[in-house]
């Protein structure tokens, strides 16, 4: 799932569900709600999850994070420090989680900017969240 246009002005040192709102073509399988911003897989088994957050207006010496959630709860994140002006790509995975049959997932962003003015970049292959079974 990815964004279908740029998530503006976050909140400083706020956590903000990243609102995916878009399916690739030909991914039809019905997992992905683009009203809730979720995943939720549909069949138990362990699953590998990749989400990246841009950031874009980013503020130099300050700090960027993707998070990911299952069920509400936090399970893995990335932190990383910008050292300039401009963009930042902040990739989260998680290679082998076991998910129960109604568990769902999510994508959060947080970024330490000191300002309210960076946002996501609704790009697709900047801003997703993807979901893979692999047992």
């Amino acid at each position: 799932m990815n964004l279908s246009s740029n998530q503006e002005n976050l909140v400083s040192g706020a956590y903000t569900l990243v609102e995916l709102d878009t399916i690739p073509a030909d991914y039809t399988d019905g997992i992905e709600n683009i009203g809730t911003h979720r995943i939720t897989p549909g069949q138990p088994g362990f699953y590998a999850i990749v989400g990246q957050v841009h950031f874009m207006g980013v503020v130099a010496d300050t700090s960027y994070i993707t998070i990911i959630e299952v069920n509400g709860s936090y399970v893995c994140n990335h932190i990383v420090d910008a050292s300039q002006v401009g963009a930042i790509s902040v990739p989260a995975v998680l290679p082998n989680i076991k998910i129960g049959l109604t568990d769902y997932i999510e994508l959060f962003a947080k970024s330490m900017a000191g300002v309210d003015t960076v946002d996501i970049d609704s790009t697709p292959y900047r801003t997703f969240l993807s979901v893979q079974r692999v047992r």
